[in-house]
Order: structure tokens, then sequence, then C-alpha cells
């Protein structure tokens, strides 16, 4: 059992989040590790630094889409009368590819088809 607290812990360490939005991933962790438990090969214990690395990036993802639906995230950078923003394609895209590349290196989950062929 891939444990969430230890995901939780991860993600907060790896990004840069708000700490207002400590509720929200700490309930994504969960979920990411709750799904990713199942996919666990009988091998793992889901106390691998691999899969607590792949749980994270899947409550990060997940983190991105639920922004991104509730456009409740904002990425920009203002220099006087110029604003530039970044757009949600890509940083739904920059999400995916930290998701393939840590699924594709996690030895410890089943294939669960849309991470290792692509989304």
């Amino acid at each position: 059992m891939i444990d969430s607290k230890a995901v939780f812990e991860e993600v907060k360490r790896l990004f840069d989040f708000p700490e207002e939005d400590n509720e929200k991933i700490s309930g994504l962790s969960r979920a990411s590790a709750s799904t990713l438990s199942k996919r666990l090969k009988e091998n793992c214990t889901g106390e691998e630094v691999d899969a607590i690395f792949a749980a994270a990036a899947f409550t990060a993802y997940r983190y991105a889409l639920l922004c991104i639906c509730l456009d409740d995230y904002c990425d920009y950078i203002k220099t006087g009368d110029v604003t530039v923003r970044r757009s949600s394609s890509s940083i739904l895209e920059s999400a995916e590819k930290l998701l393939a590349d840590a699924f594709s290196k996690a030895d410890c989950f089943t294939d669960i088809g849309f991470i290792f062929k692509g989304f």
C-alpha cells in the first residue's frame, strides 16, 4: 500500500504549491495513492521510492487538471505593460511529461495502459 502522507510530502518537496492548496493536494495524494496501490505488482510494497515518486507525479498531474478545469491556475510573468502567460495546454503537457517519465522508471506497477502507452 502506498502511503498517502509520503506522497503528500514528496509533492510538497518537489513543487512550490501555494500553502492554501494543501487540503486539495492532500486529498489528491490520498486518491492517487489509493488508485496506484491497486496496480502494484505482487512483489512490491508501495514503499519503493519510485512508487512514491510516481504517485506524487500522478498527484501533480491531477492537480494541474483540477486547476485548469476550475481556471484556478495562473502562471505569468509581468514586466511593465507586458504580461506573458503560460497556456493551459502547456501546463498540462508539462504535467503529462512528468507523469510519463515517473512511470517509465517505476517497475513496481502493472501496465495500466494510458500511462505507459501515452495519453
